[in-house]
């Protein structure tokens, strides 16, 4: 059995130009940053000249240093686009378009570097990510963190294809591995540890979990849901939601280390369910972001399931 790929290690990568492969948008381009540079030779210069000349700048260099391979390539699609662990958002003519990671075949990453006074620096980074139909071309100021999803983007598109168990041993999944019902999931856990076989695995006090505060959550139980919780090993049906689910409701503080490794995980329920248990055991957003960020690749029942769940945690 193959073994999980290391987790995105990007939150939020936005592409500031998205041009399409022809010479229309490359001239179009170049005209702009002709007039950001005689905007500049009149000291006019504010923030937004700023912003725009880097953005302009990025897409005329990268464009440039690659305009043989793009030609050759399709239109791209223009508009806002951002890539997050779970796939793309496009935003154009005021719609958000969510993207899956199995809606992408392939991601190229080139490196336009420079020196910055003798230093070695790279100074834009074009990504190209190819779809069934269409293309998606932008670029970034500076270094891009996206070599993990270059490497292991099928492997992504696979974990984020995983049915969330319903149970502890991933034994029994949900019906729809792309929209897993997290209110089920809740349910099934809930009834779980009021069960005699949850007793047992966990060794949970006698007269059901509820008894059980946030600081007398048994050894066993922290071992059990921790070895779930680390396993890297790939399963058809995941339990890892459902051992975050059993964290969080036993309090189980030891593991918010584990909890927090999840949030960046392709697969969106896992991640959502993650966030909401660690901000449960009190975690800081600031290191596990919030619901929002996932919200988008989640049903919405699934959002309001776990919006509530999370109560006042603010998660």
């Amino acid at each position: 059995m193959r073994d999980l790929a290391p987790s995105p290690d990007f939150r939020y990568v936005g592409l500031q130009y998205g041009p399409g492969g022809g010479g229309g948008v490359l001239s179009a381009a170049i005209g702009i940053g002709t007039s950001v540079v005689a905007c500049a030779s009149h000291n006019a210069w504010s923030r937004a000249a700023w912003a725009v000349a880097a953005a302009t700048a990025c897409a005329t260099t990268a464009f440039l240093a690659s305009g043989r391979r793009q030609a050759r390539r399709e239109a791209a699609r223009t508009g806002e686009t951002a890539i997050v662990p779970w796939g793309l958002l496009v935003e154009s003519t005021g719609a958000l378009r969510v993207l899956h990671w199995a809606a992408i075949r392939r991601v190229q990453l080139d490196m336009v570097h420079g020196r910055d006074g003798g230093t070695p620096t790279t100074r834009y980074s074009l990504v190209t990510l190819e779809g069934e139909r269409e293309n998606f071309v932008g670029c970034v100021v500076g270094a891009a963190s996206l070599e993990r999803l270059v490497v292991y983007l099928e492997d992504y598109a696979r974990e984020a294809g995983h049915a969330v168990a319903l149970d502890l041993g991933g034994e029994v999944g949900s019906s729809n591995p792309l929209e897993p019902d997290c209110e089920s999931l809740l349910l099934a856990v809930r009834a779980w540890l009021d069960s005699a076989s949850a007793s047992q695995a966990l060794e949970l006090p006698s007269g059901g979990y509820r008894r059980v505060t946030m600081h007398s959550a048994s050894a066993r139980a922290l071992d059990v849901l921790g070895d779930v919780l680390r396993d890297r090993t790939a399963h058809a049906i995941d339990p890892r939601a459902f051992a975050a689910v059993v964290a969080a409701e036993l309090g189980a503080l030891p593991l918010a280390d584990e909890l927090v490794a999840l949030v960046q995980s392709p697969h969106p329920v896992i991640a959502a369910v993650a966030k909401v248990a660690a901000r449960k055991l009190g975690v800081p957003t600031s290191r596990i972001g919030v619901l929002d960020e996932v919200a988008p690749f989640l049903s919405r029942g699934d959002v309001d399931v776990l919006a509530a769940w999370g109560g006042a945690t603010g998660a």
